[in-house]
């Protein structure tokens, strides 16, 4: 049954992420959630995300940083309150000119393929 969540993002373990990004998976199906999975993601200056697609949508918020989103091999230039949706299959990455924190919503499909049950 799902419940009310109150954490703070340091308290959830981090993942190391190719290209040199730090991923935390602050609400997932562990926690009940029956829809969407909400990341936090940490992208040192220099540093980026995978380079990558996967066949689920998602919504970037960046709430601090300034760099690059590359979609489909378009480049646009992002930095803190900009937000980007990236639709299923379209291969993305983010990279970073300084340190960003970037919110990130997914389906709770993503969250199951890539943590497990």
């Amino acid at each position: 049954m799902p419940h009310e969540i109150v954490k703070k993002a340091c308290s959830v373990n981090p993942m190391n992420l190719e290209g040199g990004g730090i991923i935390r998976w602050l609400i997932t199906h562990r926690d009940g959630a029956p829809n969407f999975s909400m990341r936090l993601i940490d992208v040192p200056s220099g540093k980026s995300t995978p380079d990558h697609s996967h066949d689920y949508e998602h919504e970037m918020f960046f709430i601090e940083g300034k760099g690059e989103a590359e979609i489909e091999g378009r480049k646009y230039r992002i930095e803190e309150d900009s937000f980007i949706f990236i639709p299923p299959n379209f291969r993305h990455v983010v990279r970073a000119e300084s340190d960003m924190k970037i919110v990130c919503i997914v389906p709770i499909k993503a969250a199951v393929e890539i943590l497990g049950p």
